[in-house]
C-alpha cells in the first residue's frame, strides 16, 4: 500500500470515535511479562507496531492469542528467555520497552540497540541512567546492550533530567516489583503513561500520583492477571477536528476523553476554531464554520503555539496544528524544540501553495489562509508529518497523490475506510 489517491474538497460529516491509543498498547503488552497469569487487553488496534510487539512477546517464549479483532490474551508463564531478537527489535523503537519487565522478572536482559529515529536525535541517556539507579549495570558489545542487576531491583528516588515518556514507563515497569519504594520526580504523565499505570494498578501494583509528574511506587512481590481496555487516542481526536474544519464539514466525536484535550482545544480556539464540548458524555462536536481567524496576543504579537511535556501541547500534534494554522487567516508560529526533523515536510506543502517561513528546524511561521491546490507528494517516514499532508490533501479541490504512505498504517490501520465512511474519497493503490 504505497500510494493514496485523495479526491479532495469533500466535507467530513457524521459521528465517529478515535482509534485506540497506539502509544498505550505498545507499553501494555510488555507489562504482561510481569505476571504468570493471563492478561487480556481490549480495544487493541491492528497496527504493524502491535504486530511486532506481539511477535517479540512470542519470540521470548510466551503465549499471545487473538481473542477477536480487538482483543488479545497474553500469558508469560513457564519460560525464562531474556534475549530480545535483534531482527524483530530493529523493526520498531518501542522494542526497548521489554527491557524493564525482563530485568524485573529475570534480573538481566540482552537488548539490541533500537533503530534510528526519523524525528531526529533522541538520546537514551535517561533510559539507561534510570536502570543504573535501580542497581543495574550494562555492557555494550557491538550492537547489543547486556544489562544485569548487581543484586536485585531496588527502589530509590530518581529525578529525571527530562520527562521522557519511554524512560518513565520503563522505570515504572521495573519499580512495581522492586524492593522498597521508588519515587520518580519529573516523571512523564501523558495519557498513555497514565493508562499503563492504571493497568498495573488493576494488577495490584501500588502506584500513587498517576496524574502528576511525581510518582510514588511501592514494590510488591507479585502481580496478578487483569482485563484492561486501551484508552482512545487524544491525538486522533485533534486530527479528526482538523480534518473537519479544513474540509468545511460537521462532525461529532464520541469517546473523546475530554480531560485529555484541554490545552489542545485551547490552542485550536486560539486559531479561531469553534468547538463544542460535553464532558459528561466525553463528546466533542465540530460545527460547520467559515474561515477561522488566528488570534493575536494581548500585546498584538504573532500567536506562538509551542510543544512541551504533558500537560502542554503534545509534540506529535505540532505538524497537524501547523497545517491547521495554514488554513486559517493571519499568521502563527509553530514551535517544537524537541524534534529536529518533524517540520521538513513543509517543502511538500509548498507544492500545495502553502506559504511558510522556516525560522529554524524547530520553528515555522505560517501565512494563511491557504487556498489548497491538489498535488503529488511524498510522505517520508514520520507519521505525524504524513498525516499533516493528508489533512491538506483532504482540503484541496481536485485529486492529490500521497506516495510512500506506509508510516500512516503504523497508527491508523483503517483510516481509509473510516474517512470514506465520513464522506471523503480516498483510494489505495498498491
Amino acid at each position: 500500500m504505497s500510494k493514496l489517491i485523495i479526491h479532495g474538497g469533500k466535507p467530513l460529516t457524521g459521528t465517529t470515535s478515535p482509534v485506540p491509543n497506539k502509544n498505550s498498547i505498545i507499553k501494555l503488552i510488555p507489562a504482561a511479562v510481569l505476571t504468570d497469569e493471563d492478561v487480556i487487553i481490549r480495544n487493541v488496534p491492528g497496527t504493524s507496531d502491535v504486530k511486532y510487539m506481539l511477535e517479540i512477546f512470542q519470540q521470548l517464549g510466551w503465549s499471545a492469542t487473538r481473542l477477536d479483532d480487538s482483543s488479545i490474551q497474553l500469558n508469560a508463564s513457564g519460560m525464562d528467555s531474556h534475549i530480545i531478537d535483534p531482527v524483530l527489535s530493529q523493526k520498531m523503537k518501542a522494542s526497548v520497552m521489554y527491557s524493564g519487565p525482563l530485568l524485573a522478572r529475570f534480573g538481566r536482559v540482552s537488548m539490541p540497540l533500537p533503530q534510528w529515529c526519523k524525528l531526529g536525535t533522541r538520546p537514551m541517556d535517561t533510559f539507561i541512567e534510570n536502570m543504573q539507579r535501580m542497581w543495574c549495570e550494562y555492557d555494550v558489545e557491538s550492537t547489543t546492550y547486556d544489562i544485569v542487576c548487581k543484586w536485585w531491583l531496588t527502589g530509590t528516588q530518581i529525578t529525571q533530567r527530562f520527562p521522557s515518556v519511554t524512560a518513565t514507563e520503563n522505570l515504572i515497569l521495573m519499580a512495581v516489583t522492586a524492593i522498597g519504594e521508588t519515587i520518580i520526580q519529573n516523571a512523564a504523565c501523558e495519557p498513555h503513561v497514565q493508562d499503563l499505570c492504571n493497568m498495573l494498578v488493576s494488577m495490584w501494583a501500588d502506584i500513587q500520583g498517576i496524574w502528576s509528574n511525581r510518582l510514588l511506587i511501592r514494590g510488591v512481590v507479585t502481580l496478578s492477571g487483569t482485563t484492561h481496555t486501551v484508552i482512545s487516542d487524544h491525538l486522533d481526536v485533534a486530527w479528526l477536528i482538523t480534518a473537519t474544519v479544513m474540509t468545511g464539514g460537521q462532525i461529532t466525536i464520541t469517546d473523546a476523553i475530554v480531560d485529555h484535550m484541554d490545552l489542545t482545544l485551547q490552542a485550536m480556539r486560539k486559531l479561531g476554531i469553534q468547538i463544542q464540548v460535553d464532558r459528561t458524555s466525553d463528546t466533542i462536536t465540530v460545527p460547520t464554520q467559515s474561515t477561522p481567524k488566528i488570534s493575536k496576543t494581548i500585546k498584538w504579537d504573532i500567536l506562538e503555539l509551542s510543544a512541551g511535556a504533558w500537560p502542554l501541547l503534545p509534540m506529535d500534534l505540532m505538524p497537524v496544528l501547523l497545517v491547521l494554522a495554514l488554513h486559517c487567516e493571519w499568521s502563527a508560529m509553530i514551535t517544537n524544540s524537541y524534534y529536529s526533523s518533524q517540520f521538513f515536510f513543509v517543502q511538500e506543502l509548498a507544492k500545495m501553495k502553502a506559504r511558510t517561513v522556516m525560522a529554524d528546524p524547530h520553528r515555522i511561521i505560517t501565512f494563511g489562509p491557504t487556498t489548497w491546490k491538489a498535488a503529488d507528494m511524498l510522505c517520508g517516514d514520520i507519521i505525524q508529518s504524513s498525516y499533516g499532508m493528508l489533512m491538506a490533501c483532504l482540503a484541496a479541490d481536485g485529486t492529490s497523490t500521497l506516495n510512500a504512505i506506509t508510516p500512516l498504517f503504523r497508527r491508523f490501520p483503517n483510516f481509509v475506510d473510516e474517512f470514506n465512511k465520513l464522506g471523503c474519497s480516498l483510494e489505495l493503490v498498491d
